[in-house]
């Protein structure tokens, strides 16, 4: 399922930035093409202004892969930045790929949005929703929350008799959200969804133009935002060329993960869980040993109100008419501020 991407550089991107402060490290994993480039060179870039990124010797995580580590000079300011290496006598670039902190943080304004289905269906056919989109996007760069996170269905696989979409309808989506969603002025961070990779012939197509599918395994990371740990899942869902469901999230190893992610947090950080969804009621059972204080999801209705309840997490449905949802998270305490209906898009 291998599709050449523009760039050689797998991570950080800009569908899942690194989170550092000045002086940090940062694990960054290109892809290797044909004969061997030698070492990089890397730096990030905010506007005019550019900081070298220092390289620890690099390692092989996977045939075709090198892995380095690389250190942010002290006394970049904080802000989100575009990683570009040079290699092999080329440039290359990652735009927001790597966020920089400031040194104190005691809270959180994130933006939930979910279920975006550029060409969604309806009974009156295909809605064309990119126009809202363009709308949502100027909207949250004028609220300025310190991070976006879209917790997956960026697109449609289906019409409204659910047959499938043709391959080049679903790769024009992805080239769409590829121009467009980068205009976010904020870190973005992005889950899959049961449309997002629903098909063999198009999943290269959306992990080339946003990220991750890194040898068949499932994209699961979690970052750390001053007290705050964000866990992220991905809720992939595999069907045939006739939309019939094959494999769906969450395999075994993805839930050994989640459990041993929350294991190593600290205990007093305040926990958020983001995915798209729990088709399958899976998360109840490890609820009593995660600790968890809020889990954002969209996809159709919410999921366990009373499961939520009794073990205190905040429960972050995005309703199928909310375009996103503004909240602050401080402690434990979590605020909405904001919840925008897509008719107010228009």
């Amino acid at each position: 399922m291998s599709k050449r991407r523009g760039s050689p550089i797998l991570t950080p991107c800009w569908t899942r930035p690194a989170i550092v402060r000045a002086g940090d490290a940062l694990r960054m994993v290109l892809e290797a093409r044909g004969a061997p480039d030698g070492r990089p060179t890397a730096t990030v870039r905010q506007g005019a202004e550019t900081w070298p990124l220092a390289l620890a010797e690099g390692e092989s995580p996977a045939p075709g892969l090198t892995a380095w580590a690389a250190c942010l000079a002290d006394g970049v300011p904080p802000g989100l930045y575009e990683l570009r290496v040079a290699i092999g006598g080329r440039d290359h670039a990652q735009r927001g790929a790597v966020c920089v902190l400031p040194e104190e943080i005691e809270d959180l304004t994130l933006a939930h949005c979910s279920d975006l289905h550029l060409l969604k269906p309806t009974a009156e056919g295909m809605e064309d929703r990119t126009s809202h989109v363009l709308t949502m996007i100027e909207r949250l760069n004028e609220t300025r929350p310190d991070l976006v996170i879209c917790t997956g269905d960026l697109i449609s696989r289906y019409d409204p008799d659910k047959r499938p979409l043709p391959a080049k309808t679903i790769r024009w989506q992805i080239r769409w959200l590829a121009q467009y969603l980068p205009a976010l002025e904020a870190p973005l961070y992005v889950t899959t969804g049961n449309h997002d990779v629903a098909f063999w012939s198009t999943r290269a197509d959306w992990y080339a133009a946003m990220g991750g599918g890194l040898e068949g395994r499932t994209g699961d990371w979690s970052v750390d935002w001053g007290p705050l740990h964000l866990s992220f899942m991905d809720c992939f869902a595999y069907y045939d060329g006739q939309n019939t469901l094959l494999e769906s999230s969450f395999r075994p190893a993805q839930l050994a993960w989640l459990r041993t992610d929350m294991a190593a947090t600290d205990p007093d950080a305040t926990r958020l869980l983001f995915a798209h969804y729990d088709y399958r009621h899976q998360l109840p059972a490890v609820f009593p040993v995660l600790g968890l204080d809020a889990f954002f999801y969209g996809h159709s209705v919410a999921l366990y109100p009373e499961e939520l309840e009794r073990h205190a997490i905040w429960d972050g449905h995005l309703p199928a008419g909310l375009a996103y949802r503004v909240v602050h998270c401080v402690g434990k305490v979590i605020t909405v501020l904001e919840s925008v209906p897509w008719r107010a898009l228009t």
